[in-house]
């Protein structure tokens, strides 16, 4: 089965699910919150556990550093559905998380379902895609979208636009957050420069990619940043800027 990291507080008294992941067959390692070692690249998925100690910037530091450097289901549990929930939800989506819910009893199989899910997802075979003469993504730069397979128009921002055209440009080819972001904002200076690109590869997944959760286009490359994969066998067809 899979390998689950858990970051909890050491405070945190120990929630029912934890067993139930084990009696499913799954591995559980527990992990302080801000652990973010080469290690974890052994993990399958995380769940990050609010808790009474812990506060937001903590967490919102722990979702971006995960999803920097690995290409993880990340979820985030909370404790409590208070007045805050809906304003958490969004700042922890925006920053890469693949879900956010409170705990409840049914958590265990949301999860565990979203896990199977992702085992018994095919990885599309693009070159049985090729006998259509139509390509995998075609850019419009006049309607500010992509076209997909020739059949769905997808409209994007002029941010996002933009920050697609730069990996579609340079396809197969891993750009670092810094490259995008001067490509975007020149040398406007930012503390967040990575939070500002991740927001914006954030949702431009959520446009493009079937499944944000497992991109087929849009690929994190750990440590550095992103890159548009696209089958090199096929890149005379599998891709148009029009």
């Amino acid at each position: 089965m899979y390998t689950i990291g858990i970051f909890r507080d050491s405070s945190q008294p120990v929630l029912d699910y934890t067993k139930e992941l084990v009696s499913l067959g799954h591995e559980v390692t527990i992990l302080q919150v801000g652990d973010v070692g080469s290690e974890l690249a052994s993990i399958d998925a995380f769940i990050i556990e609010e808790s009474t100690m812990s506060d937001l910037s903590n967490i919102c530091k722990n979702i971006l550093e995960l999803r920097t450097r690995l290409n993880k289901l990340i979820w985030v549990l909370l404790i409590e559905n208070d007045e805050e929930t809906k304003t958490k939800k969004k700042i922890y989506l925006q920053l890469g998380a693949d879900g956010v819910s409170v705990y409840e009893d049914e958590f265990v199989l949301q999860f565990s379902n979203i896990l199977k899910r992702i085992e018994n997802k095919e990885e599309p075979n693009v070159l049985q895609m090729m006998p259509t003469t139509d390509p995998l993504l075609e850019l419009l730069p006049e309607n500010l979208s992509v076209l997909k397979e020739g059949k769905v128009e997808i409209s994007l921002t002029k941010l996002e636009f933009k920050v697609f055209e730069l990996l579609f440009d340079k396809h197969d080819k891993a750009l670092t957050y810094e490259e995008i972001y001067q490509h975007i904002w020149g040398n406007e200076s930012a503390e967040k420069k990575e939070y500002r690109v991740s927001n914006i590869i954030f949702h431009l997944r959520g446009k493009i990619e079937e499944d944000p959760t497992t991109p087929k286009f849009i690929k994190t490359v750990r440590t550095i940043g992103y890159k548009l994969a696209l089958n090199p066998q096929v890149n005379n067809v599998g891709m148009k800027k029009a």
